[in-house]
């Protein structure tokens, strides 16, 4: 939203809790409060939260009722959580190489439909570096506007060639499954993971909430400095209420289980008494 009124879009809001997922009603009717909208943007996978909302049955409010372009952050969900471009209509999705590409930062990835290459024909909203006009004209003659980020580009190309091995259809499953061993592994330890519904909860980040009398502070730098785990805190008004547990690219159950492990030490050091 703050990006968006940078470049003079002019926004409205539509918040939701920290720790649920999208209010298909509310949508609804935020919609037909402002007839004249021309896009709406979502976030599929939000890791601050970890959460996943349901892209497809938003896109078919979105789309197939109020014929409004849908955008998409797919920042953390592209090749880690299942998503369907073109049937389930999304105009544009976004997406980066740090998370379930396994790759280091450094490079972005993003579709466009036809319907998106229209409204971007059509916009008068001041661009240059990310101007996609620009990144289409010199990708057909097979080269990138701008010096890319090389050491990135080969570490693409090993990637792709692994995900084309492991298939689209295990390398979901895989985070599926690593994502239920992480949340299943949480609740042993007496904790609660902070999504209000297990159907909406991420299989690339599990958010736990830190219980009273956790100094969440102290939890996150033991973890860190005695055991070689990084845990990341709550960002903003959810710092010192949860920490997360990052699972997906190339993460694997043994990891997940040396996190654990450390967990079983750290929390009684830091206040935590086994009960909910």
């Amino acid at each position: 939203g703050v990006i968006c009124e940078r470049y003079g879009v002019d926004v409205t809001t539509l918040e939701f809790p920290f720790g649920s997922d999208i209010d298909i009603s509310r949508l609804r009717s935020c919609i037909e409060e402002n007839p004249d909208v021309k896009a709406v943007m979502i976030t599929h996978n939000e890791t601050s939260t970890g959460v996943t909302n349901n892209i497809k049955v938003a896109a078919e409010v979105i789309k197939g009722e109020y014929d409004k372009l849908v955008l998409v952050d797919g920042i953390s969900s592209v090749c880690s959580i299942p998503i369907e471009t073109d049937a389930w209509g999304l105009d544009v999705v976004a997406t980066a190489s740090q998370k379930g590409w396994m790759l280091p930062p450094g490079l972005a990835f993003i579709s466009f439909s036809e319907r998106a290459w229209q409204a971007h024909s059509e916009s008068t909203m001041p661009r240059f570096y990310l101007d996609m006009a620009e990144y289409k004209r010199y990708f057909e003659i097979g080269q990138p506007p701008f010096t890319p980020s090389i050491s990135c580009m080969f570490a693409l190309s090993t990637a792709l060639d692994r995900i084309d091995q492991e298939g689209l259809g295990p390398l979901y499953e895989r985070h599926a499954t690593i994502g239920q061993f992480t949340r299943d592994s949480i609740r042993d330890l007496g904790l609660d993971i902070f999504p209000e519904r297990e159907e909406i909860a991420s299989n690339t980040c599990t958010a736990v909430s830190i219980p009273d009398g956790v100094d969440g502070g102290s939890l996150v730098t033991k973890m860190r400095t005695e055991h070689d785990v990084v845990l990341a805190g709550g960002q903003a008004g959810l710092s010192g209420k949860i920490f997360r547990i990052g699972h997906m690219g190339l993460t694997s159950h043994s990891d997940i289980k040396e996190t654990i492990d450390a967990l079983k030490v750290v929390l009684p050091q830091v206040g935590f008494t086994g009960h909910r």
